[in-house]
């Protein structure tokens, strides 16, 4: 056992060590950065999905549990994330600061073309919130199973108040069909602009190099905003499942927001009604960043659905730090709604 011990542990170190940011050059002025960590050849490969901020890194400590369990792990950045600025060269102007057209379904194209450079076969994506927006486009006959962690429901479901607002504003705008499609367009990405800038500023005020040495500050910014409006048309909310030829888990927080849950709930509700297999696990006393919350029921809970196969119907469990999860217990759907119920009131 001891030897095992060590083994498993200069294993992982041998991982860590070795693990760094590398970059894949997708076409002119668009890079990819990405980590790649191997635990084992041949075994399955967990492709976490980036957040709106940013991706997982290896230094994360749910990352370094998943690696340490034996997943092979690939942490890949959006291409217009700071870190995917870095993989270009000083001069080379970012791809998105001449297209405005970039949506949710080509930024999941990029982490397609990704791991099939990575020669990655047997891979489970793993989301996160903004990053069901992705999930959503990958071709399921490559990836016929997701796990969804605190997906996003609405592109504004974070800030309700802002929404009510802009949708106001749109309105009035609509009032002149002809000008509408600018002055709409010219509003979104203004307010784009203006919290991302805050964001930004407000990070490099702390540490500048949050970014990095020399950060490329105003393309950050640029960057942040064609994230946003990528998926400013997503709605999962009203999302037809029954032509998504996938099974799905779900993975929710305890404490999330409560405009977040109650749309996380029309999903789960929406993709239930298509009799497709389920296990939802709502994590106790965790936030809406599940990852940095509860590292290590996080890992364990995304260890557990990527290593067991479904079973028919739908299981649910409420999970909590410490839990032994080799035993968990599932519920059926009776429980589930009773949940659903008591969590929306």
């Amino acid at each position: 056992m001891k030897n095992i011990f060590l083994f498993t542990t200069a294993l992982f170190l041998s991982l860590t060590a070795s693990a760094e940011v590398r970059y894949l050059k997708l076409s002119k002025g668009k890079a990819i950065a990405y980590e790649y960590l191997m635990a084992r050849n041949g075994a399955p490969t967990l492709v976490l999905l980036p957040g709106v901020n940013r991706a997982l890194t290896s230094e994360d400590p749910s990352v370094e549990i998943l690696v340490h369990a034996g997943w092979n792990v690939v942490l890949p950045s959006l291409s217009a994330h700071p870190l995917s600025l870095q993989g270009l060269s000083k001069n080379e102007d970012p791809y998105f600061t001449q297209d405005s057209t970039v949506r949710s379904d080509s930024l999941a194209k990029d982490i397609e073309q990704l791991l099939t450079y990575l020669k990655v076969e047997r891979a489970i994506p793993v989301t996160l919130s903004y990053s069901s927006a992705l999930g959503a486009y990958m071709d399921p006959k490559r990836f016929p199973h997701i796990i969804e962690t605190v997906p996003m429901g609405t592109a504004m479901e974070a800030d309700p108040q802002a929404a009510t607002v802009a949708s106001l504003w749109e309105n009035w705008f609509r009032l002149n069909p002809f000008m509408a499609p600018f002055w709409i367009r010219q509003f979104r990405d203004n307010s784009y602009w203006l919290y991302w800038s805050a964001a930004v500023e407000a990070n490099l005020s702390e540490d500048p190099e949050f970014y990095g040495p020399s950060p490329r500050v105003r393309e950050i910014k640029q960057g942040y905003v064609t994230i946003t409006r990528a998926a400013e048309d997503f709605d999962f909310t009203k999302w037809d499942f029954s032509k998504d030829r996938r099974t799905r888990d779900f993975v929710f927080a305890e404490n999330e927001d409560a405009g977040r849950l109650a749309n996380q709930m029309l999903v789960l509700k929406n993709y239930l009604a298509t009799g497709n297999a389920a296990r939802v696990v709502v994590v106790k006393d965790a936030g809406h960043i599940l990852p940095t919350d509860q590292p290590e029921i996080y890992a364990q809970v995304v260890s557990l659905l990527a290593a067991t196969p479904q079973q028919e119907g739908v299981q649910f469990v409420v999970v909590k730090e410490n839990d032994n999860l080799r035993k968990v217990r599932w519920q059926g759907r009776d429980a589930l709604e009773a949940w659903m119920k008591q969590a929306l009131h």
